[in-house]
């Protein structure tokens, strides 16, 4: 059964690159810790806990970058990259105090951090964080040929009382995409595979005239919180990556990033037309939303004879990222209803 807790292991999104420039300050919030995030005069991001060891001072609350320190506003402290205390104004040395520094990675222009519920740092092989554009074998393509997702073609869903679960529970689940969002037929989980650490798989969407495949939904999940999808088909060929970071015991931030293939006529501006689209994609979360949203977590449910493999593959694979025992959450978790 899985241990269904706000507090799972791996990669999280926490925001969006462009959001923090250089020299910038941003608080932020999560798995119930309040955390500063800062941008070096460099360019380095770096995200530790929030208070000040002297007298508990927010340090994004008025902090200021000073190189690649944080400076807190309330005594002029300064917190070096490694959350060290480098400077005490008003003597000859600092105290030797540490904040603790979580572990960032910037990639496709996504801030994501590392959370381990002990502490730990980023693992090895089968923990890594992928690339979207180099680690989907089936579609490997050139992230230039691609508009940035931020700021023109997110999806941004603060404070959803959600469980990050529900990201993977997704990657094996064709049939609702006829019921939920309303395609002519359910699409087939031709095959999925979890060896590597990731889950992996792969949708094929059939005609329903002419009975051929016509489009490939590519799908691996690092771990619960992370999804990326390869639209792969005719005319369709673009990618996003969804993802939910638990901020307290009750509540998720939720993000969809899209990357849509840069239109030879206008390679440096997204169109028009596909910010209407990016747009309009915040009522494709609301259809999986508006479910998840009053869901309970059923530990044991009755499968259809098409829901079992890929559905118990998933439900295993998913164990590994509980690593503390269950919690208090937004879903109810029961074992059979």
């Amino acid at each position: 059964m899985i241990k269904l807790s706000m507090k799972p292991t791996g990669w999280f999104q926490i925001g969006w690159s462009g959001e923090i420039p250089p020299g910038a300050v941003k608080p932020l919030r999560y798995f119930g810790m309040d955390l500063v995030a800062y941008r070096s005069a460099s360019g380095v991001l770096n995200v530790m806990e929030a208070h000040c060891k002297h007298l508990g001072a927010h340090l994004a609350y008025g902090g200021k970058v000073k190189g690649d320190c944080i400076v807190c506003p309330y005594h002029g402290w300064e917190w070096n990259s490694e959350g060290a205390n480098t400077l005490v104004p008003y003597q000859d040395q600092p105290t030797g105090a540490k904040l603790r520094k979580f572990h960032t990675i910037e990639r496709h222009g996504i801030m994501f951090m590392w959370h381990d519920p002990a502490g730990g740092g980023p693992r090895g092989e089968g923990w890594d964080l992928p690339d979207l554009f180099r680690d989907i074998p089936q579609a490997v393509a050139d992230e230039a040929e691609f508009y940035p997702c931020w700021p023109d073609a997110v999806v941004n869903k603060p404070g959803e009382p959600i469980h990050p679960q529900m990201v993977v529970e997704n990657s094996p689940d064709t049939s609702h995409f006829h019921f939920t969002h309303g395609t002519p037929i359910p699409p087939d989980l031709e095959w999925f595979d979890t060896s590597g650490g990731a889950w992996r798989s792969e949708m094929a969407f059939y005609s329903p005239k002419t009975k051929e495949k016509a489009l490939s939904l590519f799908v691996l999940c690092p771990c619960i919180s992370l999804s990326y999808t390869i639209f792969d088909g005719g005319s369709v060929k673009y990618r996003l990556i969804l993802t939910a970071t638990p901020v307290d015991d009750q509540t998720s931030d939720f993000r969809v990033n899209y990357f849509f293939p840069r239109d030879p006529t206008s390679p440096d501006v997204m169109p028009e037309p596909l910010r209407e689209f990016a747009r309009s994609t915040v009522e494709l979360f609301e259809e999986d939303a508006r479910m998840w949203r009053h869901q309970v977590f059923v530990q044991k449910p009755v499968y259809s004879k098409k829901d079992i493999a890929g559905y118990t593959a998933m439900r295993k694979w998913s164990e590994r990222f509980y690593e503390t025992e269950p919690g208090p959450g937004p879903m109810r978790s029961v074992e059979r209803l």
